[in-house]
């Protein structure tokens, strides 16, 4: 079996109707997104959100750069400021089921 570049699979995937689709989407849902960070930014510090939650200001910065993180602890981090979080279910066929913890 012979490696196939990444420039190749690229020009694949971009002449696939459907792949090049998959791939607008992602992209989309991508620029839609913010990291914990940005939605905390421009409203309080990092030691100010600290306070609130009872933890360090280290604390926050590992939450906000953690790539694993518990739902409890996200959900307190997004409603102390001011949101409220709600996890989905999608499937590739773009069903959305909202999901409750707890």
């Amino acid at each position: 079996m012979r490696a196939v570049s990444l420039k190749e699979t690229e020009k694949r995937l971009k002449a696939d109707p459907v792949s090049r689709a998959k791939i607008s989407d992602a992209k989309a849902e991508l620029e839609r997104t913010v990291a914990l960070h940005e939605l905390r930014e421009g409203r309080v510090t990092q030691a100010e959100l600290a306070s609130v939650l009872g933890v360090s200001q280290r604390r926050v910065s590992a939450i906000e750069s953690a790539q694993d993180i518990q739902v409890s602890t996200l959900r307190s981090y997004v409603e102390t400021l001011g949101y409220h979080l709600e996890l989905v279910a999608r499937s590739d066929s773009g069903d959305q089921i909202p999901l409750h913890i707890g």
